[in-house]
Parts: structure tokens; sequence; C-alpha cells
């Protein structure tokens, strides 16, 4: 499984970890945009040209960080779906991810953040 972390400068970063050595970690559901952050795009540096896409990396990892939590799993960008081995082996665990997780968070791009602007929780939303 691999999983995103950022550094302290806002570097992005995958690392693997084998069944045994997974640590806690956040899931982001979402639904799929035109501009979704690949592995491809991670890989070969070219993740902040996505602004929709890095938005959700971004909501994630701010999230994460608020909960503690130092790596996060979204699945956009953590399964390489160029290899259809690991594609068909993410599928495959993906129900065990999500049930492992530590949190779960969902990215609805129809709420604006002004209706709940998460980094000022003095001001906590209606809903």
């Amino acid at each position: 499984m691999r999983l995103l972390q950022s550094d302290n400068d806002g570097n992005l970063s995958l690392t693997e970890f084998f069944e045994s050595a997974i640590p806690n970690y956040a899931i982001l559901s979402h639904r799929w945009g035109t501009d979704e952050v690949t592995f491809k795009d991670l890989t070969d540096g070219t993740s902040k040209s996505k602004a929709g896409g890095y938005s959700k990396i971004q909501f994630c990892e701010d999230q994460a960080r608020r909960d503690g939590l130092k790596y996060y799993w979204i699945d956009t960008c953590c399964i390489d779906k160029s290899s259809s081995t690991e594609l068909s082996e993410a599928i495959n665990s993906m129900f065990r991810w999500y049930r492992n997780a530590a949190k779960y968070y969902v990215y609805l791009s129809a709420v604006s953040r002004s209706a709940c602007d998460v980094k000022d929780m003095s001001n906590k939303p209606l809903w």
C-alpha cells in the first residue's frame, strides 16, 4: 500500500508500506473530476499543475494534520493505474484499506469552504 505524506515545505511524497507495517492513515473519498492528480503526476513532479485535483490533496493533507495523522491515501494518485497487476491488487484490497483507515474524509466539490471554513472552527457550520 502506498501512502501520501507531505514534508514541512508542502512537498508530496509516496511511501510504500507492507501489510504488517502500515501506519495509521486517512482515506479521501471523492468524485473524480477532469484534472485528477495521478500516480504519474506525483512521480514526474507535475501534480501542482492540476488545480482541482491538487486542491483535494491539500484538503486531505490539512485535515489529516489536524487529526494527528502523517499519512493519507487517495485512490487517484496512490495507485499506479498503468500497471494492470497493481490496479487489480488495489481493487481487491480496497475494502480492507477503507476498513482499516483511522479517519475517512469526503471531498464535496459543490460545497464551498466559505460555508464551513475548516481552518476556523470557532464558527462551526450549521450542518
